[in-house]
């Protein structure tokens, strides 16, 4: 995917990702079976309980926006990756990127508080902060100034193509109860653009990848806890000892 903003490529698409592999061969493990077959029967139980399971079906969800309303980076003055509310929450195939390019130095657990008149104003975000993945997941460090580290000297990514899904799917969001990929208001530059046809495709599709990636991780963290550490990544989880 092609943002407005010309993106540094600093790292080549071709570099080996072994963590994320190995991470993709887990899941595959444990989802080619019914996640109540023996012996996890009481595992699932209590994941349903807390949430749905079920991956959601990009294809069947609609674009609520403008048509090929898409970001405008360049003219942009309080940009997602820049700002005293942003954040970018890392899951599991994030983390194991940046452990595949070594670039664990970003991860961290300082958030941002939100106060309550955010939170009202903001309802998604209200909801996302209430959330296991919120609360024990990690996200990419920002500086004093409230910007991602993550970002180069003059403004551009540091880790495209190996950026977080979170950062490929903004600013469009996915409103899973609704089967709508919407355009965020947080970003306020954009342009109308006919030949972003695929870059707003694309990142509709991440949204709801987003989405999912969320229910594989809490499914693994379950289900297969021993080998997530064994890669590495439950280091990085609040409960565990996460550097900051």
């Amino acid at each position: 995917m092609t943002k407005s903003l010309p993106i540094m490529d600093t790292l080549p698409a071709s570099k080996p990702l072994p963590t994320v592999e190995a991470l993709e061969q887990l899941w595959s493990g444990i989802s080619s079976k019914p996640l109540y077959a023996s012996p996890h029967f009481w595992r699932y139980l209590k994941l349903r309980w807390r949430m749905k399971l079920k991956l959601e079906d990009a294809s069947t969800f609609k674009i609520r926006a403008p048509k090929w309303k898409v970001n405008d980076c360049s003219g942009c003055t309080d940009i997602c990756c820049v700002g005293p509310h942003s954040t970018v929450t890392l899951g599991f195939r994030d983390i194991a990127t940046l452990i595949d390019i070594n670039r664990t130095e970003l991860i961290s657990h300082q958030k941002p508080e939100f106060n309550s008149e955010v939170l009202e104003n903001r309802p998604a975000l209200k909801r996302h902060v209430a959330t296991t993945s919120w609360q024990q997941f990690p996200v990419l460090k920002t500086n004093a100034m409230g910007a991602c580290q993550a970002l180069t000297m003059d403004g551009q990514c540091g880790l495209h193509p190996h950026w977080p899904m979170s950062c490929a799917r903004f600013p469009y969001s996915a409103h899973i109860e609704e089967k709508k990929v919407f355009y965020s208001r947080r970003c306020d530059s954009f342009w109308i653009r006919p030949d972003a046809k695929e870059s707003v495709e694309g990142m509709a599709l991440e949204a709801v990848a987003s989405y999912n990636e969320r229910i594989k991780d809490l499914v693994l963290l379950e289900y297969a806890p021993q080998r997530l550490e064994d890669m590495g990544l439950t280091h990085y989880l609040k409960n565990n000892d996460s550097p900051n």
